[in-house]
Formats: structure tokens, sequence, C-alpha cells
């Protein structure tokens, strides 16, 4: 079991550092820099989303489910 993972790990170490078959293009075009903005918005709005709501939960109603889970008397 071993050599066979071993066998793998070079292939894909070759594999990943091969240029045969593949050509190198750098990106060109507005297309290539609109999807890099709209993506990275995308990203930041998440990570904002998530700190912000992680820190700042805001559940205000008074039925919510961790009041349930919290005050339930065992």
């Amino acid at each position: 079991m071993f050599p066979l993972l071993l066998t793998l790990i070079q292939q894909a170490n070759e594999f990943s550092t091969s240029s045969e078959g593949r050509e190198y293009a750098p990106p060109d075009g507005p297309l290539y820099y609109l999807v890099l903005i709209v993506s990275s918005l995308i990203v930041v709005g998440v990570v904002y989303y998530t700190i912000k709501w992680f820190i700042w939960p805001g559940e205000q109603s008074e039925d919510h489910i961790k009041r349930k889970i919290l005050n339930e008397e065992n």
C-alpha cells in the first residue's frame, strides 16, 4: 500500500510540474478582470458577514430556538 501511495504522489508531482500538452497564456481581455473583481467582492462580502454575524448574531426574537435551548430546565 505504501509503495503505491509513493508512486501516486510522484506521478502527481511530475504531472503538475510538466508543461507538456499545455501552453501558458497570460490572462487577457476585460472579461478576465471583470470575473476577478466580482469574485473578489463576493469573497470580501462573505468574510465580512461571517465575522459580523459571528461577533454580533443579532437574534432578538423571544421565540428563537436558542432561547428555547438555553432556558430549558432539565
